[in-house]
């Protein structure tokens, strides 16, 4: 909950109007005036804050006025809202009551910013609408109101605003909404999102986003670098971090209509031509977390955050390959693993001086440190899972059993008894330290597996145990436990590379009934399609108000890219609708910080330690590791794939995509 708090200073009262009366405890309460000690003597009049805010004596209730009131903001100046408060006596007397004796407070039930008070005056968040409680108090009593901001922002200006003026009609002929889907849900932190529409002839557009708290109008005519060459035509309007923050920092655990209207000069006078409307929902609360990728297109791993323009080359073969002080350079990177709690990397690497899986340390800037070079056996592809205490790593490399590895030291430790099932792969570690569970077989993919269980006392394997046998005749593929253990996240197919069949499903982490992400799969530029993306290897976002999976996906990406590309792309999943049964997912979307020319797979999220200081991907344009060519102070134009910005500031677009400047990121 985003919470803002300003406790006013102590200032001495001044003349008392002739014409306010006051109670016998109000008059002692204004003439005692901060003379209550700081000590604590049990008398709830004596209590008193650092600040100097006491509790006024004989007060029993706050009124703040005014009460439940709606506001309109502009997105660019916030009107200062003053409240009063009254007060109301143990004698029954009522007087107004000094705002700086208070001590105030305004939040919010989300992530957005509430604005700032002190002393009673409110300067509202100019950037979003929504709902704000002022809070008063003496410290010992407190009242409390709402405040309700409507966020009403237009962006650009048509070529004739004359032209606007009618009825919108709904129906065809109009465009077509492609990018999102109806009902995706978004992260409120996301840094920019693509709205991707065919234009069908039409030049001249105005986009409508309302919800609850705003209405966010944007006339545009759809070019876009991005969606230029696309065939059929189409128009583009990029959400950067302002235009979003109004449309989904307003709308925080909520949702908001799209549509896109038209104007058909074809007739006299013109006529607004209306799409159908889709709805897109948002958190409530900032996703958190980074995002570890296996690129193979710089043959290693990318590191990002929603929130971030771009990824990093975190550890990578190409086109320049990360190098060591030792001298050491990489070659390739891939099937990395991040614990649970963000500090610790492991992945196979293939480097100048070895060929082994690497336990490294994840640090701030790039690259990782390398903790371990050389653990036995672990050439080439292979896959591993850290235990939440961070002590062992469970290591998979192509041979009929799994074997457990001391975390500090690559040293081996046990084999774990999985030979009845054929060795096993993608092992992942339960979040409360007590089981195992990976897919039966060995390889990258193997066909006709099943997911398996094994115990784990703390110093002892058990007996593993089958929990799900091949679904669908199928393979049961890179199981992930949830965050709190209760789900298992895991791709269902024939198994094998560029198993187009992959799907995605959830199953109960003690087993039962697995649930299909339908409309994750299925749900594709507003299409229900078969699925048939190769959705596969998910893993579960750190923990908040809604529960997220990426995942990797061949689908096309609105007008922009065709289908082919592996990419990653998130979905929202409720896992209250899956506890009775139900499909939980909606529709996914791209994750932007991705290059278009990318082929990516194996997102890793985990908890970011380095959330709030720069690192988890805030840098660096993904583009092999090329230095900047230079730095740019803030206001002036930059390139986002050559330049650095002054710190404390990006290269970010404000006009459609057609400039970058370096400005200063907006605090959300």
């Amino acid at each position: 909950m985003a919470h803002r708090v300003l406790i006013a200073p102590v200032m001495k009262f001044g003349r008392m109007s002739g014409s306010l009366k006051l109670g016998t405890a109000a008059l002692a309460a204004l003439l005692v005036s901060y003379a209550c000690s700081s000590d604590e003597t049990g008398d709830a009049g004596s209590a008193s804050t650092a600040s100097g805010v006491t509790c006024i004596d004989g007060l029993t209730a706050i009124t703040l006025d005014p009460a439940d009131k709606t506001f309109t903001l502009d997105g660019k100046n916030s009107p200062p809202v003053t409240f009063t408060a009254n007060g109301t006596f143990a004698d029954g007397s009522t007087a107004a009551l000094d705002p700086n004796r208070l001590a105030w407070t305004v939040s919010r039930a989300d992530d957005t910013d509430p604005g700032v008070i002190a002393a009673g005056v409110l300067t509202p968040y100019p950037y979003a609408g929504g709902i704000v409680t002022v809070t008063a108090t003496d410290t010992c009593v407190s009242g409390a109101t709402t405040a309700t901001f409507i966020l009403d922002v237009t962006i650009g200006q048509p070529n004739d605003p004359a032209d606007w003026t009618t009825e919108p009609v709904v129906g065809e002929p109009s465009a077509t909404i492609v990018y999102p889907s109806d009902e995706t849900r978004f992260p409120r932190n996301l840094y920019r999102q693509l709205f991707q529409w065919y234009t069908n002839g039409f030049l001249e557009f105005r986009l409508v986003y309302e919800g609850p708290f705003s209405k966010v109008t944007v006339y545009t005519d759809g070019v876009h670098a991005t969606c230029a060459t696309a065939t059929p035509a189409a128009g583009c309007w990029q959400a950067d971090e302002t235009p979003w923050l109004y449309i989904a920092g307003s709308n925080a655990g909520a949702t908001a209509t799209w549509v896109v209207d038209s104007l058909d000069e074809s007739t006299m006078p013109p006529t607004i031509r209306r799409t159908p409307p889709i709805d897109i929902g948002f958190s409530k609360e900032d996703v958190k977390g980074a995002i570890f990728y296996w690129s193979t297109t710089s043959a290693g791993v990318r590191r990002g955050k929603l929130s971030s323009p771009d990824p990093e080359d975190y550890i990578v073969g190409k086109p320049i390959g990360t190098t060591y002080p030792d001298g050491d350079v990489v070659q390739c990177v891939a099937c990395h693993t991040v614990s649970r709690d963000g500090k610790y990397l492991v992945a196979p690497v293939k480097s100048a001086d070895t060929d082994s899986l690497w336990i490294t340390e994840v640090t701030n800037a790039a690259p990782p440190n390398p903790l371990v070079k050389d653990v036995p056996e672990t050439g080439g592809h292979g896959f591993a899972t850290i235990s939440p205490d961070n002590a062992h790593v469970v290591v998979s490399f192509k041979q009929d059993h799994m074997w457990m590895i001391d975390r500090a030291t690559g040293a081996h430790i046990v084999d774990l008894p999985t030979q009845a099932f054929g060795g096993g792969t993608h092992p992942d570690w339960s979040p409360d330290n007590t089981q195992l569970v990976f897919a039966s077989n060995t390889g990258d993919a193997p066909g006709d597996s099943s997911l398996v269980v094994i115990p784990w006392t703390g110093s002892d394997w058990g007996q593993p145990t089958e929990l799900l046998p091949p679904l669908n005749a199928q393979s049961n593929l890179f199981p992930m436990f949830d965050h709190a253990g209760q789900w298992i996240a895991f791709a269902n197919g024939n198994g094998g590379h560029g198993d187009t069949t992959a799907q995605l499903w959830i199953l109960p982490g003690a087993g039962g009934t697995p649930i299909e992400l339908a409309l994750a799969n299925q749900v594709t530029n507003n299409v229900v399609t078969d699925g048939q993306y190769q959705n596969s290897q998910p893993t579960w976002a750190p923990p908040g108000d809604l529960d997220w999976i990426a995942f990797n996906s061949k689908r096309p990406y609105g007008v922009v890219l065709a289908e082919g590309t592996q990419q990653i792309w998130v979905a929202a999943v409720d896992l209250d609708k899956a506890a009775s049964g139900e499909d939980p997912s909606y529709p996914a979307f791209r994750v932007p910080f991705q290059g278009l020319e990318e082929n990516n797979h194996r997102a890793y999220w985990t908890v970011d330690i380095f959330e709030g200081t720069g690192g988890g991907g805030q840098g660096g344009s993904g583009a092999g590791g090329s230095p900047c060519q230079s730095i740019v102070q803030e206001g002036d134009p930059c390139s986002p794939i050559e330049d650095c910005c002054e710190p404390g500031t990006l290269c970010d677009t404000l006009d459609n995509g057609e400039n970058y400047i370096c400005i200063a990121p907006i605090v959300n």
